[in-house]
């Protein structure tokens, strides 16, 4: 904490003069962005080896192009600096919205059949507990009592009621996304849950995305924690954050 001397006083001035242009010096140039990546690798795992190969391509079109730039815009807005970061974010986008750059629903071939989806929900929760061997959890795609579905939703897949209380805890929003779910589902909101959930930590381990990307530090794999702890396709993600990574950066 600083001190109310002289020299303290020039500090703080000091401080707020080069934030600013720091921020600028950091943000990224997405004319660059479009322009020397039109189009994006589409990954998949080879598990045998444990790594990521290229599956074909998939061209940024205008809504990947918009859902790019609206999410870099909250990136700034949230504070950050760290280009890293951004691309995981965006990674992560890409990926959860089975590279639609949409907030999504889960299970999404089943379209609006919430019938489909409560029986594709079901199946995965009893092949997931069968799996571990654990118990099968109870199917959270079900109606609560007042028709509400907490299945997931959105660019982060936001999953069970206490994720969204929590997230309406954490945005100050009351209970709107508890009494409305499909609330996720608006672009505005899915982005800022995506942004500030994956700066903040709010879901998998709790780490926030800095714990990864900081200083020399940049651990591509293991970010994947601070959505989906235990994935077995985190090389898939860490690949598709690279490349856009250096897109992000390219002159």
């Amino acid at each position: 904490m600083l001190h109310k001397s002289k020299g303290a006083y020039s500090a703080c001035l000091v401080l707020f003069a080069v934030i600013p242009i720091q921020a600028l010096a950091e943000q990224p140039d997405l004319e660059a962005f479009f322009r020397n990546c039109p189009s994006l690798t589409n990954f998949e795992m080879v598990e045998r080896e444990q790594r990521a190969v290229s599956s074909g391509r998939t061209r940024l079109n205008s809504t990947a192009r918009a859902a790019i730039a609206d999410i870099s815009a909250e990136w700034r807005t949230a504070g950050d600096t760290d280009v890293r970061r951004l691309a995981y974010i965006l990674a992560t986008a890409r990926r959860e919205s089975a590279v639609s750059w949409l907030p999504i629903r889960e299970a999404p071939r089943c379209g609006n059949d919430e019938g489909c989806r409560e029986r594709a929900i079901g199946r995965l929760l009893a092949e997931r507990a069968e799996r571990r061997g654990r118990p099968v959890r109870s199917n959270y795609a079900l109606p609560d009592d007042n028709g509400r579905r907490y299945y997931g939703r959105g660019y982060i897949q936001l999953t069970g009621r206490s994720n969204y209380a929590r997230v309406d805890r954490l945005l100050g929003t009351g209970t709107q996304f508890v009494d409305n779910p499909d609330l996720v589902m608006e672009p505005a909101m899915a982005r800022r849950i995506l942004v500030r959930g994956m700066l903040e930590g709010w879901f998998g381990n709790g780490r926030p995305l800095r714990h990864y990307f900081v200083g020399d530090r940049a651990d591509w794999n293991n970010a994947r924690d601070n959505v989906n702890p235990g994935s077995p396709n985190k090389p898939v993600t860490a690949a598709s954050a690279r490349e856009i990574h250096s897109c992000l950066t390219a002159p």
